[in-house]
């Protein structure tokens, strides 16, 4: 099964590179119209972002960030077991760590902490209830979901590299591989859409269109870069 996830793993690396390629084309198309930068979207979720950033490089170890670092994990692989028709007996949160006690187990289970921003959709929903139901959102407004969006992105990246760079149960069980390729592609989809959402202009259709577009020019891409190593090791 670990040969198989490794194949799999090995398959997703040319989508990664893809996304991660057209991730930048698109940031770099925005950033050179300047409509983006120049939006309130962009500078609120840039702030959110920045602010926690900071937070985690001072006090990423405190016993408070790492209670809610640990809940969301665990309440994240609780979410997909229920998901996928399982059942969750028992959670355990603590700073210190925390596990779930499920009858169901998958790659998805597994991984889901890693690449679903637990909180930015919490956050979300919260917004999205509250403005339906008790309060009515102006457009200023809005601009501070943007603000808490960025704020519990950094978090969910930051957490989860820092985590990742130590041996996580998670990713043994499923192959180095074949979770962080996996858990790559959906974190560069997720911030993809992400920024497609705060643009202006972008659209969902044009970012699958250009990512088409890559991934059908990856070989032939690719070839060409070996081509020119090999050329490059042979003059020299």
């Amino acid at each position: 099964m670990l040969f198989l996830k490794f194949i799999i793993g090995l398959i997703l690396l040319p989508a990664c590179w893809v996304s991660i390629e057209t991730f930048f084309l698109l940031f770099k198309k925005e950033a050179l119209s300047g409509r983006f930068y120049n939006s309130p979207e962009f500078f609120f979720f840039s702030a959110g972002a920045l602010f926690c950033g900071i937070i985690f490089l001072i006090g990423r170890t405190n016993r408070i960030l790492m209670w809610f670092y640990v809940a969301g994990h665990e309440l994240t692989h609780a979410l997909f077991a229920l998901l996928f028709r399982g059942q969750v007996s028992k959670i355990h949160i603590s700073a210190d760590g925390g596990h779930i006690k499920t009858n169901r187990n998958n790659f998805i289970i597994s991984l889901s902490p890693y690449f679903f921003p637990f909180y930015t959709i919490l956050g979300i929903l919260i917004w999205g209830l509250a403005g339906r139901f008790f309060y009515t959102f102006s457009e200023t407004d809005t601009f501070w979901l943007y603000c808490l969006i960025g704020f519990t992105w950094m978090f969910h990246i930051a957490y989860t590299v820092w985590m990742l760079r130590s041996e996580q149960s998670d990713v043994k069980i499923n192959g180095k591989l074949f979770s962080f390729s996996l858990i790559l592609l959906i974190n560069m989809l997720v911030i993809s859409a992400l920024l497609i959402i705060a643009s202006p202009e972008e659209t969902f259709r044009g970012f699958a269109l250009a990512w088409t577009e890559n991934l059908d020019t990856f070989g032939q891409r690719f070839t060409e870069s070996l081509r020119e190593i090999y050329r490059f090791k042979s003059e020299h």
